[in-house]
């Protein structure tokens, strides 16, 4: 019988230009998705203009990392709770924060996204996922459909930051379920 996946570190991408509303969605997300591990200081987001007609500009994205595993097959619920959040906060029709959850693994990043292209997977009726970033040779790999700001620095940096203790919390909870003392 195959072994079952290990759970993901959950990572939520929250894209604004105020953070009033970003801090909205972190206090919702909290009260879904269990407690804050990190927040993110602001990246600065100018890949881009894709989102300037609804949002404005001067958008800048922050990562809320949250402490409780999750299962990979959760991405899809979560997804449409950040859909439906992004749909709360917004004002005169137009969303405030765009909110994306992501899965890390030790292997790498899968974000969830309603926008089909041909690489990404279904998830369900209008949900796909996509494997953004691979972990590879001691470092995160962008693969051709990667987006930018995902692929920098800046990210992947983080990103290698939120692995380690991910990596982490699979070993301790090992020695816990084999009963090896911490």
């Amino acid at each position: 019988m195959a072994k079952a996946p290990e759970p993901a570190t959950l990572v939520i991408s929250l894209l604004a230009r105020e953070e009033a509303p970003r801090l909205a969605a972190i206090r919702a997300l909290a009260e879904l998705c269990g407690p804050l591990e990190r927040l993110s200081a602001p990246m600065a987001f100018g890949q881009t203009i894709y989102y300037e007609p609804e949002m404005g500009l001067g958008l800048d994205r922050r990562l809320a990392v949250f402490e409780r595993p999750t299962p990979l097959h959760e991405l899809a619920r979560i997804k449409k709770q950040c859909m439906a959040l992004e749909v709360s906060l917004a004002r005169e029709g137009r969303r405030a924060v765009n909110i994306d959850p992501g899965l890390l693994t030790a292997d790498g990043l899968i974000l969830a996204t309603h926008k089909y292209q041909g690489h990404r997977l279904p998830l369900g009726l209008d949900l796909y996922c996509e494997l953004t970033l691979f972990f590879q040779r001691g470092r995160y790999r962008a693969l051709a459909w990667t987006y930018s700001d995902y692929a920098g620095d800046e990210m992947t940096r983080l990103l290698a930051l939120i692995r380690e203790r991910h990596l982490w919390r699979l070993k301790r909870r090992a020695a816990a379920d084999s009963g090896e003392d911490q």
